[in-house]
């Protein structure tokens, strides 16, 4: 063979063999290609599919919600708080919970309670704020700026712990102490008439109970007298002194392991277990929601509480004199006597005969014979 036909034949065996490694190449980039544009067209349709169900289960929590907040509007005098706390936060975008009264800053419990309705429920948007006094007395409430402090954040929901450890401190009665502290809900509400106020009952305390003031009362006769009284009335109530105590029976529990070494506050576990009972109340009790936020409808007129409590007046000892009847004098009648003459009647006198008396004898002989007879026996 030549050499010219072995240069040839190399050439074309070169281009045989690039063309199979091209066409090699092709195939592979085309198979490649087909196969991203299934991926893509995959994807797509997935987006879709997810975009579609996402608008479907969309559309279902729009309308189940919008049959929540229907049903409660209708039915809001018998709500729990949470239901309130998502009706504001619909029609508000957001929520400011305020934690006033005897209540410790920053408490546990609470924080715990909050934490976990958030969680729950739609409420992203919900605020905490504390205003705390746990050393004053309701007296002290009235006479302060606490209630226009607390005013000023603008909360939606109070939470308001009532003051009935140091009313028994201070030794003021019942009355006064029930009365203060519906004053200070009468204040709040005139201030913030949109704003919905619990009272909470304070945590218990055993170093108090039975710590008797001069009255012969410790705090849970303050905190009964209020719980009783609020039986008359439609003021939200959590009495979660109770519900501590009957937990604590239904464990078959003492206090005394819930509370500190003074035996004056609720330990770890006891602040645990009182948040537990608050964030059940808030999902679960039912309380009447009208004095918070309306929307749509018209609001009950509000009656302040404080003047139209019965305050018992303490009975009158009257001590009832013996009336002395006076003698009326009453001057003697005097009858003059009336003269009856004598009547006189004659009566002839009888005369008897004259009879001549007989001689008498001589008394010394006599007397002389007795005498000798007498010697003689």
């Amino acid at each position: 063979m030549k050499k010219k036909e072995i240069v040839l034949v190399s050439i074309m065996g070169i281009l045989t063999i690039a063309i199979v490694l091209f066409g090699y190449k092709y195939a592979a980039g085309k198979k490649e290609a087909l196969l991203n544009e299934g991926e893509k067209q995959t994807e797509t349709v997935s987006e879709v599919v997810s975009s579609q169900e996402s608008i479907v289960a969309e559309s279902d929590t729009s309308e189940a919600y919008a049959q929540f907040l229907a049903a409660f509007a209708e039915n809001r005098s018998n709500a729990s708080v949470v239901d309130y706390l998502q009706y504001v936060h619909h029609h508000t975008k957001e929520v400011n919970v305020v934690f006033f009264g005897a209540v410790a800053a920053d408490a546990a419990w609470a924080k715990s309670a909050i934490a976990g309705i958030q969680t729950d429920f739609p409420l992203e948007n919900l605020s905490t704020s504390f205003f705390s006094y746990p050393s004053d007395s309701s007296s002290v409430y009235l006479s302060s700026q606490y209630v226009q402090e607390m005013v000023a954040s603008n909360p939606d929901v109070i939470f308001y712990t009532i003051p009935t450890k140091t009313d028994q401190v201070v030794d003021i009665s019942l009355v006064d102490s029930t009365q203060n502290i519906y004053k200070i809900y009468d204040e709040i509400r005139a201030a913030l008439p949109d704003t919905l106020i619990v009272l909470v009952t304070p945590p218990p305390a055993e170093s108090k109970m039975a710590d008797w003031n001069s009255r012969s009362l410790d705090y849970r006769n303050y905190t009964n007298n209020l719980v009783e009284e609020n039986a008359a009335f439609t003021v939200p109530l959590y009495d979660l002194h109770a519900d501590f105590l009957a937990e604590l029976t239904n464990r078959s529990e003492t206090l005394a392991n819930y509370m500190d070494a003074a035996g004056l506050e609720l330990n770890e576990t006891g602040q645990q277990l009182y948040g537990e009972l608050f964030a059940n109340s808030l999902r679960t009790k039912m309380v009447d929601t009208t004095a918070g936020l309306y929307v749509e409808g018209e609001k009950p007129a509000y009656t302040p509480i404080a003047p139209s409590l019965v305050v018992p007046v303490a009975p009158v000892t009257v001590t009832e004199e013996p009336v002395i009847e006076e003698e009326v004098y009453e001057a003697p009648v005097y009858q003059v006597p009336t003269y009856v003459a004598p009547t006189y009647d004659y009566v002839e006198p009888v005369v008897e005969p004259t009879v001549p008396p007989e001689e008498p004898s001589d008394p010394s002989f006599d007397q002389v014979i007795d005498g000798a007879e007498a010697v003689a026996e």
